[in-house]
């Protein structure tokens, strides 16, 4: 090469490094909602105490629900609605014991409700012919990807029957991250809750809904996971304010369905065993309220994960409308996974997110008066001591917040970090590569693991009163 001097080879490297160190300030986490890991070649040469690993950012409605039941003066639950079922009067119950001892390696699940029979509508819906039990699994990124739920649905399929990954939303930001199904869509936007002004009554259960104009197109594609390869059933819960059309095409199978202009929701079901479907619009500000991919019989699971989410927006969910969802689609258990977003390592003490809680897990018996409730408490979520990782010394008291909520809710209550193991078994679960890089959310080989340990404790708590 001409030109070049021997010290220019020395330069290379030099570069590099710069462009290291500069690429080390960028917060990739927040930028990649935490797809990607920060670094910082400067903090691992000069640590700094109590550094968290990675940082969630705390959702911006839940300060609207905490000024809520901060500044009303009687019991939060008065403010519910007109229709509201609870006691205004009862005083919050005290707090709830910690959690129960292990029994021949398995947690149980705590049951608040009046009669210690929190599962009933469950077991009795898993024996049912007429159609499949449903279960809906409601929550943060903890769960996004159908990361646990995947697993969860496939061991509960395995003992009681059924088939198919249940609800799917017409658009995904991240499609080739589940790997349950294979999702690719067109034209739609999502109507997320939290965005929502307050006269739109499509507040459901997922957190969101999908809007299409004429073209708009969604399809899936089962995967190799055990019992998501087909189904035999899917419906489609849509509203067509203009009316229009909505085509359905599965293997060997399609159907158009001719839709009148009308504020009601129309179920559009189509049969046959099949392995892919898709839908494509035929009308004008077509919204969907979902997609349900699942057998006649058996057990369906639902993952309905909303990134970022507190929970708190579900407080406000449409009675009216998860009474019409429910004539086509019902639940008979609803899991309550939330708390992440509401964390942090400066807050110490979360009752005020508890009475948050207690309002959302009243809408949910508005809306689906006989599901049980079963409320997740948060995971294990590591920071940085110097250079080790260590649990947030904030997790406990988050965790007595939800099983307060249980408790004063009257439901039932898993303790997710306990079938960790325990504060710092982030760290052990990191090391064994089920967590991510950030120390708090699970990857899929974690929600398989958690799945396999969670469900003995549903299979406990079912058994328990045959």
């Amino acid at each position: 090469m001409k030109n070049v001097r021997p010290g220019d080879y020395f330069l290379i490297p030099l570069f590099a490094l710069h462009i290291l160190i500069a690429l080390s300030f960028v917060d990739w986490a927040s930028l990649s909602d935490n797809r990607l890991t920060s670094f910082s070649l400067v903090e691992d040469l000069f640590p700094k105490t109590e550094v968290a690993v990675s940082k969630m950012e705390v959702d911006p409605e839940l300060f609207e629900a905490l000024e809520e039941v901060t500044s009303d003066v009687e019991d939060p639950q008065q403010q519910l609605d007109e229709n509201s079922a609870v006691d205004d009067a009862q005083p919050i119950q005290p707090s709830a014991p910690a959690a129960p001892e292990w029994i021949d390696g398995v947690l149980p699940i705590e049951d608040y409700s009046p009669d210690g029979d929190g599962a009933a509508q469950l077991r009795a819906a898993l024996e049912r012919t007429d159609r499949p039990a449903r279960i809906a699994v409601i929550g943060d990124s903890y769960i996004e990807g159908d990361i646990f739920t995947q697993d969860l649905r496939s061991l509960l399929q395995e003992r009681y029957g059924g088939r198919g990954v249940g609800y799917m939303a017409m658009h995904s930001d991240f499609p080739g991250f589940r790997r349950s199904v294979f999702q690719s869509d067109n034209g739609w936007t999502v109507a997320d809750i939290r965005k929502l002004s307050g006269g739109d009554p499509l507040r459901i259960i997922p957190g969101e809904y999908c809007i299409g104009d004429y073209g708009a197109t969604a399809s899936f594609r089962g995967s190799k996971l055990a019992h998501a390869d087909s189904w035999s059933v899917a419906r489609l819960l849509c509203v067509a304010p203009l009316g229009g059309s909505v085509t359905m095409r599965g293997d060997g199978v399609a159907k158009t369905f001719d839709l009148a202009p009308s504020a009601d929701i129309s179920c559009l079901t189509l049969e046959g065993e099949t392995s892919t479907i898709s839908v494509t619009s035929g009308a004008d500000s077509l919204s969907v309220l979902g997609l349900w991919l699942d057998d006649p019989t058996g057990v369906s699971v639902d993952c309905m994960s909303l990134r970022g989410n507190s929970g708190a927006t579900h407080r406000s969910l449409s009675v009216d409308v998860a009474r019409r969802m429910a004539e086509h689609i019902d639940y008979d258990m609803i899991i309550v996974e939330y708390g992440m977003n509401a964390l942090s390592s400066e807050q110490t003490e979360y009752s005020s997110y508890s009475l948050v809680m207690r309002r959302v897990v009243e809408r949910l018996r508005q809306c689906y008066p006989d599901a049980s409730i079963l409320m997740f408490g948060v995971g294990d979520r590591g920071q940085k001591s110097g250079t080790d990782v260590v649990s947030l010394p904030t997790v406990d008291a988050m965790i007595k917040a939800q099983r307060d909520c249980a408790a004063a809710s009257g439901v039932m209550f898993w303790d997710v970090r306990e079938a960790m193991g325990g504060a710092g078994s982030v760290v052990d679960w990191r090391d064994r590569g089920l967590v991510n890089a950030d120390y708090i959310h699970l990857n899929h080989k974690g929600g398989a693991e958690l799945a396999s340990i969670f469900v003995k404790s549903l299979f406990m708590k079912l058994d328990e009163n045959r």
